[in-house]
């Protein structure tokens, strides 16, 4: 067998980031050998959270802090302790010690011993239930060190689940430092704060925002020398301009596919889905090396691969399709939980009539033909179906008479759908709607409109604030008002319940009001703004999510709440409970007012008179 190439090495090395059967290569010990093994260094970016552990452990003081590395698996913990191990001491980190490594540390105020733990969840022991005596004294040394003050430290490398489960696996006669080491940390990780004291340190990594991670990660897959194989060694078929490797690197290289990317990170963070670095280089190394044909699904050099190059099949592997996990068995898809991210947006999914009718007649009607031209036509990287022609002339005709027959243009259209909505243009996106090709119509207005303003310190525009306005009083009163709305009604029903048709006026909340009475605000650090509604010295306080945005947009439009979702009308509705329990209000008790809806969407209080008692 030949020796392997300088390019089929890296290929290689890229695979073992890929979803490929033996995830296990995925780990950061594992990588590490494989990278050894091939002469390549692996995958590497400076982490926006070193820097907070190096602060940590300053050699020219000895004024060294206890650290807690927390977060979602795959988020870099186990690679962050490795390069302090390599600062401290100049050699590697013995990844293989059973996952705990001791190292000595000289310093100006003296010898340093640093205890490094990279898995708590691997490194715990338990006897009868409870942790053993011994990982039990390894805490108390811990506590003792951050709350005494002794020469000894400790980095603890443990998912955030697990970290609560570590604390409850205690016995009950642990030491009461080691109880008052598991309050300080509990509390530090739920009010999100960083440090207790001069001696003890939380990194929550899964606060770093996944739009930063997503930056990070493309170029380091992206931005390596390695990738001169696709011209030295060009004439192997892996690397050839024909192959799907070649044409997916050179795509995913395009500025408008490494920004829609970005973008879409930064979704992940403003719905709830916090990107790992792990899921995110799984993401585009199964972009790049991704393909049905191949045995498990990813390229790998050799003559598989160029027997699969050599049939033509590239536009199978499009970056369109791998990006998305197309390649890959549903079952491999639903264990990472970034392929359900990316499934959740539905993108291409969503059927919107005036781009279906330009990948549909576009290059038959002559009033389309311009638009097509722009949008639809350009393929500069070959990635577009060549039997897509095919299912659109059988579709025009009408030859499709079952769901059979069916099913295989609707895929298509829906890939045409995709290819168009990554290689378009921030302009394309906006003239054409493109975002109405995924769940989140209003997405670009989040983005722009509301999260950019206020990341600058601006408040988004008074539009915005007047759709949310109406939102909130359709959703919590039932009444479609004017999508111009300048205030939020509060009401509740008749029996005095907060059901979403609630005529019986409480309070109403002004834009103009004094203090203002719905304002949108983004605190420092956070990546999701807050809606905060006021009353008479009192306020309530919201997330305002992209999920939540879109249905306030979409009921401001007349939707109806329970209709279009019942999960977030039942959202509001627990939302409406709470506003009204914090902002303490009750109806009057001498009289009631009705809420009516006259003409333009206008809402006019009718007043109910109660007898004396």
């Amino acid at each position: 067998m030949p020796p392997l190439s300088k390019g089929e090495k890296w290929i290689r090395l890229l695979r073992a980031y890929s979803p490929v059967a033996d995830n296990e290569a995925m780990q950061a010990e594992n990588v590490g050998s494989v990278a050894h093994y091939y002469g390549i260094p692996k995958l590497t970016f400076a982490h926006p959270a070193r820097t907070l552990i190096l602060d940590c452990f300053p050699s020219g003081t000895g004024d060294f802090r206890n650290v807690v590395l927390t977060g979602t698996a795959g988020e870099g913990k186990t690679s962050l302790c490795f390069e302090l191990v390599q600062e401290l001491t100049g050699r590697p980190a013995n990844g293989h010690g059973g996952g705990v490594e001791q190292i000595q540390i000289e310093s100006p105020a003296g010898p340093r011993s640093v205890t490094l733990i990279y898995d708590v969840t691997g490194w715990r022991k338990k006897t009868n239930g409870s942790l053993t005596a011994d990982h039990v004294d390894v805490l108390r040394r811990m506590a003792e060190s951050s709350f005494a003050g002794t020469n000894e430290f400790f980095v603890l490398a443990v998912n955030d689940g697990q970290m609560h489960e570590l604390f409850r696996s205690l016995p009950d006669d642990a030491p009461q430092v080691v109880r008052q080491l598991q309050k300080e940390l509990i509390g530090l990780h739920a009010r999100g704060d960083q440090d207790s004291g001069s001696r003890l340190r939380m990194i929550n990594l899964s606060t770093v925002p996944s739009e930063k991670i997503m930056e990070l990660c493309l170029g380091a897959v992206l931005d390596r020398p390695e990738w001169c194989c696709l011209s030295e060694e060009s004439e192997s078929p892996l690397f050839s301009a024909s192959s799907s490797l070649s044409r997916n690197y050179a795509r995913l290289n395009t500025a408008e596919v490494r920004s829609k990317l970005v973008t879409l990170a930064r979704i992940a963070d403003v719905t709830g889905h916090h990107l790992p670095t792990r899921g995110v280089l799984c993401l585009l190394t199964n972009a790049l090396l991704g393909h049905p044909d191949a045995k498990d699904r990813v390229l790998k050099p050799g003559a598989e691969a160029n027997a699969i190059v050599r049939a033509g099949s590239a536009h199978r592997a499009a970056l369109h399709r791998t990006l998305f996990g197309e390649n890959l068995p549903p079952n491999a898809r639903r264990k990472r939980e970034i392929y359900g991210f990316l499934s959740m947006l539905h993108i291409g999914d969503e059927t919107t009539n005036d781009l279906d009718e330009l990948l549909i007649f576009g290059a038959r009607d002559q009033t389309l033909a311009a638009s097509y031209r722009e949008l639809v036509a350009p393929d500069p990287f070959m990635q577009r179906s060549p039997e897509f022609d095919n299912h659109l002339t059988l579709y025009i005709r009408g030859d499709f008479v079952n769901q059979e027959e069916t099913a295989p243009f609707l895929g298509e259209l829906a890939a045409e759908r995709r290819r168009v909505f990554l290689q378009a243009s921030p302009q394309q996106m906006n003239s054409f709607r493109l975002w109405q090709t995924t769940v989140f119509h209003h997405a670009r207005e989040y983005l722009d409109e509301v999260l950019l303003p206020l990341s600058g310190g601006h408040a988004p525009s008074r539009l915005h604030l007047r759709r949310l306005a109406s939102g909130l009083t359709r959703i919590w009163t039932g009444l479609l008002t004017a999508d111009q709305a300048n205030e939020v009604y509060l009401a509740t029903g008749l029996d005095l319940t907060t059901s979403p048709v609630s005529d019986i006026y409480l309070a109403e909340l002004g834009l103009d009001s004094d203090p203002v009475g719905l304002e949108i605000v983004l605190k420092q650090s956070t990546t999701m703004p807050e809606v905060v509604l006021r009353r008479d010295g009192k306020e309530f306080r919201f997330a305002l999510s992209l999920p939540r945005f879109e249905f306030l947009c979409r009921v401001a439009d007349g939707a109806m709440p329970s209709s279009f979702s019942r999960e977030s009308c039942a959202d509001f509705m627990s939302l409406k409970q709470r506003c009204l329990r914090d902002l303490q209000l009750r109806p009057n008790s001498k009289s009631l007012h009705l809420l009516e809806i006259h003409g333009a969407g206008m809402v006019h209080k009718h007043p109910i008179y109660l007898p004396a008692q």
